[in-house]
């Protein structure tokens, strides 16, 4: 009686393993939405941002169960950054981005370290800690950042998040503008909705 039982058990459990994850596909699709990259550069006597509508991407996760990992992967036009001034614009994708040879920066991921929850279901947030790793000017680094995650009620995904791009890291040359220099490290900020696929 007690071995069938144990045997049972042990039939449930791995009925149990062998579920296949109820995944969901998100894209992210370039100047919709509210989509914007934004990178931040400051300065002794000035600050100024390069702001990107053009992001593309895929997000896949289970809602009902986030585990330990999402697949992530985002990229961004990095052509298309405006700092609001033309020749500015040209000095940074000419001299330091070299966007005619690296056009993108890129994020994949990822493993999440740390969640405020386990579902994300319609009308939930949930604050990530995600690893992944990050391209810019050919160099991929593995990063970790801080994800805000919202399901808003028609489905849709909205997420944010924010970090730092220390300039050396990436062999970029650190920018001068007259006798302007900027700071070494780059803040970043991304947010973007990602639409259920159908």
């Amino acid at each position: 009686m007690l071995r069938q039982f144990v045997l049972t058990v042990i039939i449930l459990l791995a009925g149990l393993e062998a579920r296949p994850t109820e995944a969901t596909d998100f894209t992210i699709e370039p100047g919709k939405d509210r989509n914007l990259v934004v990178f931040t550069s400051k300065a002794t006597l000035e600050t100024f941002q390069g702001k990107t509508k053009q992001v593309t991407g895929n997000i896949s996760f289970d809602p009902a169960n986030l585990g330990d990992s999402v697949t992530v992967r985002v990229d961004v036009d990095l052509a298309s950054l405006d700092t609001g001034i033309p020749m500015r614009n040209k000095h940074m994708r000419e001299n330091h981005l070299h966007t005619d040879t690296y056009p993108k920066a890129v994020f994949e991921g990822g493993r999440i370290l740390e969640a405020s929850g386990r579902t994300l279901n319609p009308g939930d947030t949930v604050r990530l800690k995600l690893s992944g790793r990050f391209e810019l000017h050919g160099v991929k680094r593995t990063i970790e950042v801080p994800v805000d995650a919202t399901r808003a009620k028609d489905g849709t995904l909205q997420v944010t998040t924010h970090f730092e791009v220390p300039l050396a890291d990436y062999k970029i040359n650190r920018p001068a503008f007259l006798m302007m220099k900027l700071e070494p490290t780059q803040h970043v900020t991304v947010q973007v909705t990602a639409h259920p696929k159908s």
